[in-house]
């Protein structure tokens, strides 16, 4: 059984909206996107203890219970603060976004490389901070058809459909289109210069770095038509 399924399909007020549910009262399905949660966390470098192994500084043969306590000052160190409004508690941002993640990949056949994501590869010192740009940068995949993915992203308690977020994501998915500031072209930018640590280099992967440098380089209405544009 799938663990994301689709309740509604509808046009509203011109607008095409798809309704997805996630399955958690199916133990299996619950637990895959647990797992799959869990894991962002783990990779993430401001809790990947191996990101600050004290062996890199030279040093040797170090005591066991220094070395604990040091790993358990870097885990206290790297929880973020609880916000005041729940709204903008960057840890509800980030779950939020990593599940966006993931409906787009089972349901759209979008691929997220760990090594381009702002969440995966931020600093320390960022711990607290709303991620900047577009929320859920990716790549589109359809057999020889590539497209860049640019996904807003709206966590509301809001039970109408579409929701009261919908116009400012709109806005946003707008400014996108125009390219407003660079902002895209930044995006996909940051999103190619991370893309240079990905460790298996294949056919694919080269493929997308040149649709990428392409999609910089070329015309707005070819930059408009190679992009993936998503409301969630």
């Amino acid at each position: 059984m799938t663990d994301v399924k689709k309740i509604l399909e509808a046009v509203v007020n011109g607008l095409k909206v798809n309704l997805f549910e996630f399955d958690i009262e199916n133990e299996d399905g619950y637990n895959k996107i647990k797992e799959y949660l869990i894991n962002k966390i783990r990779i993430t470098k401001v809790h990947n203890m191996e990101e600050y192994d004290l062996t890199y500084y030279g040093a040797k043969n170090m005591n066991p219970a220094f070395v604990e306590k040091f790993n358990e000052q870097i885990a206290k160190i790297n929880i973020p603060q609880r916000a005041s409004i729940p709204q903008f508690d960057v840890r509800r941002e980030r779950i939020t976004e990593w599940l966006a993640q993931y409906l787009l990949e089972q349901k759209y056949n979008c691929r997220f490389y760990d090594e381009a994501d702002k969440r995966i590869n931020m600093k320390t010192v960022e711990i607290d901070k709303h991620t900047d740009g577009i929320d859920v940068p990716g790549i589109w995949l359809d057999n020889n058809k590539i497209k860049f993915v640019v996904c807003e992203v709206k966590a509301s308690e809001d039970k109408k459909i579409p929701c009261g977020s919908v116009k400012a994501l709109q806005e946003d998915i707008q400014k996108a289109v125009d390219d407003a500031d660079n902002r895209v072209s930044r995006e996909i930018l940051e999103y190619m210069h991370g893309m240079r640590n990905v460790k298996i280099q294949d056919d694919l992967l080269q493929r997308i770095i040149d649709f990428l440098g392409r999609l910089i380089a070329g015309e707005k209405e070819e930059f408009v038509e190679n992009i993936m544009f998503s409301l969630l």
